[in-house]
């Protein structure tokens, strides 16, 4: 399926909320590099919470193939401000589709290529969306591809035979609930995020399924999951992990509930 020849239209604004992952980070943008789909047609926002391992100065000093944005939350240290780095995004984004990507997730080459089909085919249907990849999560992306087990030998296929996550995803795959459309790997129109205000201004770490089901709610938008876009999940030694957000998620998870 073709994409846009209007020159100046961006289809894609993949959105990066960051704090000290440097080393993951540039193993994302050498991946999106890769893309088989069109670079001019794709641009990529990191948005930084106060990192203090060189992401700042990296990413000031980018010279790669890629259309980068770099911008910072402006929290304090440990206010964890994941969700105003998505907002922060969406804000300032200028693609169609808005692809909201955890600074641990390396995409596979063809990942925007399948996921603007997936976009068309719904559309083509009349159908609202939010798309949620499929991601495998290791604690280093890095050890495992030199193992062999590389992003190019994934399929869904195979998944579907050894993945029991997988196989529940692909048993609801058009018709999830908002806690299975996360936002670690999620792809919906700008206007939709916009006309629903974003994500819940909170200082803490999670929410994912307060956004989508508004999502859900006030526009009808669909949640789908879309099994051939692919990503490994997990930041490479030396970056933080998710564990650090464990006790934000906790206090996010509360608010939820009280909302």
């Amino acid at each position: 399926m073709g994409v846009s020849e209007n020159p100046k239209k961006v289809i894609f604004s993949i959105i990066i909320p960051t704090y000290n992952r440097l080393n993951t980070l540039k193993l994302i943008l050498s991946q999106l590099s890769k893309q088989t789909f069109p670079l001019d047609k794709f641009e990529v926002l990191v948005i930084d919470d106060g990192s203090t391992d060189g992401t700042k100065e990296f990413l000031k000093g980018y010279q790669g193939k890629l259309n980068l944005r770099y911008f910072e939350t402006g929290l304090p240290e440990e206010t964890y401000g994941y969700l105003k780095a998505l907002n922060v995004g969406i804000e300032r984004a200028k693609g169609e589709y808005l692809v909201f990507l955890d600074s641990d997730m390396v995409p596979k080459e063809d990942a925007l290529e399948r996921l603007y089909e997936a976009h068309k085919r719904w559309e083509e249907k009349g159908e609202k969306v939010a798309i949620r990849a499929w991601w495998v999560r290791r604690k280093n992306p890095l050890k495992m591809w030199l193992k062999r087990e590389t992003l190019s030998r994934y399929s869904p296929h195979h998944a579907l035979e050894s993945n029991k996550k997988f196989r529940k995803l692909y048993e609801r795959k058009d018709n999830l609930k908002p806690k299975d459309a996360v936002s670690a790997f999620l792809s919906v129109k700008r206007e939709f995020a916009l006309a629903v205000g974003g994500f819940i201004n909170a200082t803490c770490y999670g929410l994912d399924g307060e956004f989508q089901e508004r999502l859900q709610n006030k526009l009808g938008v669909r949640l789908v999951f879309e099994p051939s876009v692919y990503a490994i999940h997990g930041p490479l030694k030396g970056d933080v992990s998710a564990e650090k957000y464990r006790w934000s998620r906790k206090i996010a998870q509360k608010i939820y509930k009280r909302s």
